[in-house]
Order: structure tokens, then sequence, then C-alpha cells
């Protein structure tokens, strides 16, 4: 049976068919808003359903999986999320095999692997949605506020996570204190690392084509708490493109998009045909843009209590080793340790 955006995307097409291109245009815009704000939906009502003990496990069978390997994926968003082993994000939104394209990394960064899976996502699967996700109690963000001695390459993804780490710190009476704020502001950090480094996602973005939101799992709870889009989205969406450092390789096939699933700006997204599921009426505002004087400057803490930074601390180079590792004790170093711990950075 056809899916619900399946079936809006028919419609849409059979309208455009009788109408100028203008009317075309507007209405592939409309259903691409529609997609977006169904998608959203279907992951806040599915996490509605996990946090609830009610999940419904669907998606999941043989039939399913044949479907997939017969006809190639159709996700409903690209997620950005950390590998915590309590983190599950197929299982926190009752979703199921192909629903979800999912890119999992220590501390959800967006560093040059995930990035480029993240491109693939939004421009060669075309999914609407991009959703970067943080967690509570995050062994990364915790380790990078506290100071914690971190090895090898655990050292370059720190520096990933240090600017919003020295901006929750800034206003925060407690490394403690400092840690719920770290980790939304890291949500907002990796969003603005993502539009800032790659023109693909920027361009989609730009055009409507990807909704590109932040959201924080609380791994107690179950549930998702949702933090819309970037609050200095309108200045990373209007930067210039920079000179195209990595060109498209000639020849490459797309094993894994069915065909017709590639997304170049300016065209309409394949509509899913197995999500299945009418969505709830999402109210205006859920994936509205907020407004702020700064990029980070609205970010508010998940756990109550916690105040906002309200200015940031400059930026520094390295890690400070101190304190005890959240991620445990480091390993003996081997003989031809190529990474060796981070050194003090100098008292400034």
């Amino acid at each position: 049976m056809k899916g619900f955006t399946s079936l809006l995307a028919g419609l849409v097409l059979a309208g455009a068919l009788g109408a100028g291109a203008a009317d075309s245009k507007d209405d592939s815009a409309k259903l691409i808003k529609l997609l977006q704000t169904s998608t959203v939906s279907l992951l806040k009502e599915g996490n509605a359903r996990f946090a609830a003990g009610k999940a419904q496990y669907s998606n999941s069978d043989a039939a399913r999986r044949m479907e997939l390997a017969a006809n190639g994926q159709e996700p409903l968003a690209t997620i950005l999320a950390c590998s915590d082993s309590r983190n599950p994000v197929e299982l926190m939104f009752d979703r199921g095999v192909g629903d979800l394209f999912v890119v999992r990394v220590v501390g959800n960064v967006a560093g040059v692997s995930e990035m480029a899976t993240i491109e693939y996502g939004v421009t060669q699967l075309g999914t609407p949605v991009l959703l970067v996700m943080g967690h509570t109690k995050c062994g990364a963000v915790t380790a990078v506020v506290k100071g914690a001695e971190l090895r090898g390459h655990l050292v370059a993804l720190a520096k990933l996570i240090e600017p919003a780490a020295k901006k929750a710190k800034a206003d925060a009476t407690s490394a403690e204190d400092a840690v719920p704020v770290a980790i939304q502001l890291n949500v907002w950090q990796q969003i603005e690392s993502i539009l800032t480094s790659s023109s693909l996602v920027r361009a989609h973005a730009a055009a409507g084509k990807v909704d590109v939101m932040g959201a924080v799992y609380d791994i107690a709870s179950g549930k998702v708490v949702w933090l819309g889009r970037h609050p200095d989205m309108e200045r990373l969406l209007a930067l210039p493109d920079a000179p195209d450092e990595h060109p498209a390789a000639p020849g490459l096939a797309d094993a894994h998009a069915p065909a017709g699933n590639q997304l170049p700006v300016g065209s309409t997204p394949a509509a899913s045909s197995a999500h299945g599921g009418a969505p709830a009426a999402t109210q205006q505002g859920e994936t509205g843009s907020g407004k702020s004087s700064g990029p980070l400057a609205s970010a508010k803490p998940i756990a109550p209590g916690h105040g906002a930074p309200a200015s940031a601390a400059p930026v520094g180079p390295t890690v400070k080793p101190a304190g005890k590792n959240p991620f445990g004790a480091p390993p003996p170093a081997e003989p031809h340790d190529e990474h060796p711990p981070a050194k003090p950075a100098s008292a400034h």
C-alpha cells in the first residue's frame, strides 16, 4: 500500500500537469514543506510512543527487508547522533528498517566522514529533514567541559566540541552546571559546522529542500526535546560558496538510492512509498526558526536550574587534560604512540 507521502506526491504531480510553470514550482515547494512537517510529526509521534512504552516496532519484518533490497532506500530523515549505547536512534523514534539514515559518532560531531555521509543523505537520498541530536549525560561533551585527559584520536574529536564547551563554561558556576548547557550548544555548533563547511547541504537548505533542525534526547525519560532551527540560520544560509574543493567523481554510481531519488538543488524530492500512516497535524511554528543576535545566544540547558551562557569565551586550540576521564582510564601507551595525551594548555 502506498504511503501518505507518495499519495501527496501523486496529487501534486497531477495538479502540476495542468498548471503553468509558476504554479508547478509553487506546488513543488508546498509538497516539500508538507513532507518536512509530516516527517517531524511522524518522529514526534514515534518518540511519544517509545517514551510511553507503547512502541509498535513497525517496518521490521521480512517483507520490509525484501522490499528495500529490491527497490532501494527512501529514508524519512538524515540524523547525526552520538554513538552512546543509551542513544538508540531508530528505537527512540519507533521507526523500522529503512526509515532513517543515521550517522552516529562520539559527541555527535560533524567531522569529515560525518559531513560526507550527511551530504549523501541530503543530496543523494533526498531526505527532507536533517536532524542533529545530542543527548543528556554525553560522555564526550562532559570530558571536554571538565578537561579530562584524552588520548589517541579523541584529542582531535574533542576540538570539534571545544567551542561549545568554552561558551558553556563562560558563565557557569561549575563544570557540572556547564555540561547540560554545553550539550545543547554542541548541537548548534555542529549544525553551524555543517552549514559552514558543506556548500551542498547549505544550498539544499537555502532552497528549502531540507529542513535542518536540532534536538536533545533525554536518556532517562526517553523523550526527545526539539530545539528547532539554528537561531542564526539566516546568516548561515547566506554564506558565500567557496571554490569547490571536492568536484564530483566521474562515473560514481549510486548503489543505495532507488532510481530517480537523487535530489539536485531545484528538483522535487522522491516521495517515500513505505513510511506509512498519515501524520498528525503539525502546529505552525513547530519547525519554525528562532531569532537571536548570535548563533548560541539563546541556548538554554535541557536540565532545569542551569542558566544559558551570556557571552562566548575565546576558543583555544588545545584540550586541557585534568580530572577524571568519563570515557574510562586510558590504555597504556604503545611503544610508538602517535597520539600522546593532550598536554596542559598554558593558563590565560
